[in-house]
């Protein structure tokens, strides 16, 4: 099975906000051309839950793991000792998000 190595922004320093400017997210059911949206047949998130931080996981962990694989998510990635770079190693996947990159640079591959 792989192992999936996923960097992303760390969690707020003082918690999420407690309330936002919107209580939920719009229900589309088309993209402008038309074309219909992905129906996925579940999803184990709240719609509108923050996924893109380290505690949110891409809301990929149940997914994953369920499937046999591992995941490591981490903010960890700058250098020598940092969590990313003792996972790359073995990772068969690496996830990383813009704007919060974790380089892939010829040393550490």
């Amino acid at each position: 099975m792989a192992k999936v190595v996923c960097v992303l922004y760390d969690d707020p320093v003082t918690g999420y906000p407690k309330s936002y400017a919107r209580d939920d997210i719009p229900k589309l059911q088309r993209y402008p051309d038309g074309q219909t949206l992905p129906t996925p047949e579940q999803v184990d998130f709240r719609p509108g839950q923050l996924l893109g931080s380290v505690s949110g996981e891409l809301g990929l962990r149940k997914f994953l793991e369920a499937r046999g694989h591992t995941l490591t998510v981490t903010a960890d990635k700058d250098g020598g000792d940092s969590v990313f770079e003792r996972e790359l190693p073995d990772a068969d996947i690496v996830i990383s998000q813009p704007f919060w990159p974790a380089y892939l640079t010829a040393q550490r591959i």
